[in-house]
């Protein structure tokens, strides 16, 4: 695994390195330069709306905790830790899962069922909204005459197959497939080397199942919340794009930011995505802009408030570590 992981990372430098050297980083620098302090704190404030709404809409999967602002800011503090773990762990987005489960335990007496069932509820509902984002902009794409055909056909084979995942992992829930799973594997001769995980697995999917069944409004609320998640997304695409003096239409940065989520989904084991985030909006740039130094400036500002939004997770962590834990308090 560690190998592996050392591979890809170094395929990802070496992927960021080559482009580096195929656009003009004079540029490049110019077209940064352009956004200024200003634009910066507006590209900063739109992550921060999406990431809002990601934190009202895991909120809404502890039924039995009360929507109130402390609570929401607590779920704010732990989700920035454990983004910014995503971020530099080899995992796409369950690196910084345990994290979370770990601060919501020792300084909110969180059980350790209640919030790994809600974080994998959570994970769920975000995969599964992703997959009419994607839809939506492979819709928008096809239309576009700028766009090869070969492109066109990556993101629908893409997108149909983020469908397809997605409907199985809602049948699966609806079912209760991983159950009857859990049961072979109980049957098995690792079935009592696996039975913590295994009975683990199936209390997440019995909170999970009774969740959907028994609040279904809120499972479409959080639904609908993370599908603005996935929507800040364009919405960044765009504002930095004006900011840039290269202002595209939102569909069209729709479109691009699907496929650059699609692609950082297909690479999710990749640290950080490094390299393959930024050739796929590169590349997926040149088709409306002529211009490779814009895409690559595109990338290097995305990257750069993701790394600052990091930075910041990771100063929070440190701070709840100093932080007495709620027990001892």
């Amino acid at each position: 695994m560690k190998l592996f992981t050392t591979l890809a990372l170094l395929a990802g430098v070496a992927l960021f390195a080559w482009l580096l050297t195929e656009t003009d980083l004079a540029a490049v620098a110019d077209i940064i330069i352009r956004v200024g302090w200003a634009g910066a704190a507006a590209i900063v404030a739109v992550f921060a709306a999406g990431f809002g709404a990601e934190i009202v809409a895991w909120a809404l999967v502890f039924p039995g905790r009360p929507l109130t602002a402390p609570w929401f800011g607590a779920l704010w503090l732990v989700n920035m830790v454990g983004e910014a773990f995503n971020v530099v762990l080899p995992l796409g987005s369950l690196g910084g899962e345990p994290f979370k489960a770990l601060l919501l335990k020792r300084h909110y007496r969180i059980p350790y069922p209640e919030s790994s069932s809600t974080l994998f509820l959570m994970q769920t509902i975000l995969a599964v909204a992703e997959a009419p984002f994607a839809l939506i902009g492979v819709t928008l794409a096809v239309r576009l005459p700028m766009l090869s055909t070969e492109l066109k056909t990556i993101m629908i084979i893409a997108a149909l197959v983020l469908t397809v995942l997605m409907g199985l992992t809602l049948l699966a829930l609806h079912k209760r497939w991983l159950g009857d799973f859990n049961r072979e594997v109980e049957a098995s001769r690792w079935g009592e080397k696996l039975s913590h995980v295994v009975a683990g697995m199936d209390e997440a999917e019995e909170q999970m199942f009774t969740f959907v069944r028994r609040n279904p409004m809120r499972f479409a609320a959080s639904l609908g919340l993370f599908f603005l998640n996935w929507v800040a997304g364009a919405t960044e695409v765009y504002v930095i794009m004006i900011l840039m003096g290269h202002p595209l239409s939102f569909g069209n940065c729709w479109v691009m930011e699907a496929a650059v989520v699609l692609v950082r989904s297909a690479t999710f084991f990749i640290p950080a995505n490094l390299g393959s985030f930024e050739a796929a909006t590169v590349f997926v740039t040149v088709p409306f802009t002529g211009s490779a130094d814009i895409g690559l400036a595109l990338a290097l500002i995305r990257r750069a408030r993701e790394l600052l939004w990091s930075a910041l997770g990771l100063a929070i962590g440190g701070w709840y570590n100093l932080r007495q834990p709620a027990d001892a308090a």
